[in-house]
């Protein structure tokens, strides 16, 4: 598999086979291929949350901050003169509510007269100083994280409970290939015997599971999605076999080719310099300068 992200779809589709999950109050359910198409979208929308929050440092304020869906400029514009936008006063009275369990300490809402637009000021429990304001709502990584909201929303509400539907018994059992070879005792009867009952094991409900937020449902069913398998990850070609190469690199027919341009010499000699360099205060001035900035990080 190239990436993550096709592991990821891999698993959510192995595990949602036979899998039920209920959301919200009312437990309505989904299952199926709209499981498996509503985790490919939480997966992504997950992603971009992570994002959004590098500016936020709260990931379930940042999904708070989604559930509001401020998603156009005129919901922090005030529409009668001093007046606080309804969707912005409705968050600013959930942060206050919530104050103490996200320990921050929230501002009252601000107007930019320059702007006419409003904002929501809070302190975290490292004293940094954070706005929820139009600056934040039009960057790229919240209009994509909104989007992505858009389509699952609805199966949004906590909690979630995970259950396994009963697969009915499958009689025939699968034949054996000719020239399999059985150990003392073993005979074909016997061997597939072991191997229905072992089936039927399988296929026994297991304990329904239940999440609080999405990122937990999301992780358990990539979990499960996983078992049975033995993920490696290889960061270089030399810690691959021969055949491990060919598989994933040098096969034509499943390789994949990227094309490098270095179009700026001379700027890349400088980055260059200042990331693998002896300089350590450019480099650690560099690091600062662009932390929150970062799209992909490879630790």
């Amino acid at each position: 598999m190239k990436d993550e992200r096709e592991l990821n779809r891999v698993a959510i589709k192995r595990a949602s086979e036979g899998m039920i999950v209920r959301h919200g109050e009312n437990a309505s359910h989904i299952e199926g291929s709209e499981l498996t198409r509503f985790m490919g979208y939480l997966n992504e929308y997950l992603g971009f949350v992570e994002k959004v929050d590098k500016r936020i440092r709260n990931e379930r304020l940042t999904e708070l901050i989604a559930r509001a869906e401020l998603t156009h400029r005129a919901d922090f514009a005030s529409k009668n003169g001093n007046e606080v936008p309804a969707k912005l006063k409705e968050l600013h009275a959930q942060l206050e509510e919530m104050a103490d369990e996200f320990n921050i300490k929230v501002n009252k809402p601000m107007e930019d007269e320059e702007h006419h637009t409003w904002s929501i000021c809070y302190t975290d429990a490292q004293g940094a100083s954070r706005c929820i304001d139009w600056t934040l709502a039009s960057s790229p990584e919240f209009r994509q994280m909104m989007a992505k909201y858009s389509l699952i929303s609805q199966y949004l509400e906590p909690p979630f409970l995970i259950e396994y539907a009963a697969k009915a018994a499958q009689d025939a059992a699968a034949e054996e290939p000719e020239g399999t070879e059985f150990e003392e005792g073993e005979t074909p009867a016997k061997v597939k015997a072991e191997a229905k009952a072992a089936r039927r094991a399988a296929r026994v409900p297991r304990e329904p599971v239940e999440k609080s937020t999405a990122r937990e449902l999301f992780s358990y069913i990539v979990e499960q999605g996983k078992k049975d398998y033995d993920v490696q990850r290889y960061k270089g070609l030399g810690e691959m076999t021969s055949t491990q190469l060919w598989e994933t690199t040098m096969d034509p027919e499943r390789r994949t080719l990227l094309q490098v341009k270095l179009e700026d010499i001379a700027e890349t000699e400088a980055i260059f310099t200042t990331l693998m360099g002896e300089d350590v205060e450019a480099r650690r001035k560099f690091i600062e300068d662009n932390a929150l900035d970062v799209k992909n990080l490879d630790i």
